[in-house]
């Protein structure tokens, strides 16, 4: 455990999954004998995710602040008093909740005030939702006390840089997962080698709510395996979630009921396990600030199947090289892009294309990011961010002529 002499860095969200425990483990590394790393969950459950408690975060300091506690439950002026009480005497604090959270809201104007350097972590994106001036003004306010944000990649650059961080440092590589772990878990072969590709199955991984478009995507696939009859390869919904009900009666409608399987919610490891023995991750959202599952198929070098509207599109996804990004409403689109995977050589090359774009979604993209707002020296960290933004073909001139790392 690093000294408690040395200076204090916390990342702050409201319930940790895995990939937090990734975010967390990954800062600790890079950060090792410079600073003390706190990792900071501020209530064991949500009522929006069925995420197993958290264990321990390897090179850390994990705090729980309300253990045992749903976050929905807890009063805000409880969270934020618990909350600045701890967080008050680091060096630099990174916030995970919403930044509309109204005790997130005053914590972050307190931290400020108080002198510390205060990092927003988001993945909002223009399109998630139609905007207001008058609420695009409010929230503007609401990230005046941030010194710097981390966010996904380019449209969400893009969107911070409208909410006035015009030369405030705006950083990709927040939405990250551990891809070392996923492999691991999902046994340590990634595609093409293990599953043979005649039985590998279509994966969805998500919950069953409107947004995640699962009508559409159950009609694609039917439309896919009415030419393929006989060969077309499975289709495994993981998850659970009000739609089911629907989801299982146009399933019977469309007569492909002994195609597709239903395993329910599963935990990390048994979706990696899963994911390993996929032919492709399918993920048509109408709403989806990023989408990490397709960071987890990644890891396993998977191509994906994407709406336009998934936020991992903009780093993780080339069409035609690694997977296909399809219209919301393209029905054909979805049945067109599983016909192609069922073709083993051209799957093959789309998995070699997913293996040289995973590295984008690791969580060591978000260590770079804290790494050099935490050390505006760090070079490598640096040139790893330059190299990231460049795949995304992001130009930080467009937004805030005159920026550089020296106002970091």
């Amino acid at each position: 455990m690093p000294s408690s002499s040395l200076p204090q860095v916390a990342l702050l969200w409201s319930q940790f999954a895995a990939y937090h425990v990734d975010r967390c483990e990954a800062v600790a590394r890079r950060l090792s004998g410079r600073a003390e790393v706190i990792a900071v969950e501020v209530a064991t459950t949500s009522i929006t995710y069925a995420w197993a408690a958290s264990g321990e975060v390897a090179g850390a300091r994990k705090l729980t602040l309300f253990p045992g506690e749903s976050w929905e439950a807890i009063a805000p002026l409880r969270r934020l008093w618990r909350q600045f009480r701890l967080l008050r005497r680091c060096r630099m604090v990174c916030l995970g909740v919403g930044y509309n959270e109204i005790d997130i809201i005053l914590l972050a104007w307190l931290l400020r005030l108080w002198g510390v350097y205060v990092v927003v972590f988001s993945e909002s994106k223009f399109d998630d939702m139609p905007r207001r001036v008058s609420r695009e003004l409010g929230k503007a306010l609401a990230l005046a006390p941030y010194r710097a944000a981390v966010v996904g990649a380019g449209r969400h650059m893009a969107y911070f840089r409208f909410l006035g961080f015009r030369r405030r440092p705006v950083l990709p590589g927040y939405d990250g997962v551990g891809l070392a772990r996923v492999l691991a878990q999902g046994g340590g072969v990634p595609a093409p080698e293990g599953t043979r590709h005649e039985q590998r199955h279509f994966i969805f991984v998500g919950r069953f709510v409107e947004k995640k478009n699962l009508l559409e995507l159950i009609e694609g696939y039917g439309a896919y395996c009415a030419t393929a009859g006989q060969r077309a390869h499975r289709l495994v919904l993981v998850g659970a979630g009000p739609e089911e009900a629907a989801m299982r009666m146009r399933i019977a409608a469309l007569g492909i009921a002994d195609k597709v399987d239903f395993p329910g919610f599963l935990g990390a490891e048994a979706v990696s396990r899963l994911l390993a023995d996929a032919l492709a991750l399918t993920l048509v959202s109408t709403v989806e600030q990023w989408g990490l599952v397709v960071n987890e198929a990644l890891a396993l070098h998977l191509p994906v199947i994407v709406s336009s509207a998934v936020g991992a599109r903009d780093a993780l996804v080339r069409n035609g090289v690694n997977g296909y990004v399809i219209e919301n409403g393209s029905i054909a689109g979805i049945a067109q892009a599983m016909a192609m995977m069922a073709d083993e050589i051209h799957w093959r090359r789309l998995v070699a294309g997913s293996r040289e774009l995973a590295w984008l979604g690791d969580s060591e993209r978000l260590a770079d990011a804290v790494e050099l707002l935490f050390d505006p020296a760090a070079s490598a960290a640096a040139a790893r961010i330059s190299e990231f933004k460049a795949s995304i073909g992001w130009d930080d001139s467009r937004y805030a002529p005159g920026w550089s790392r020296r106002q970091m």
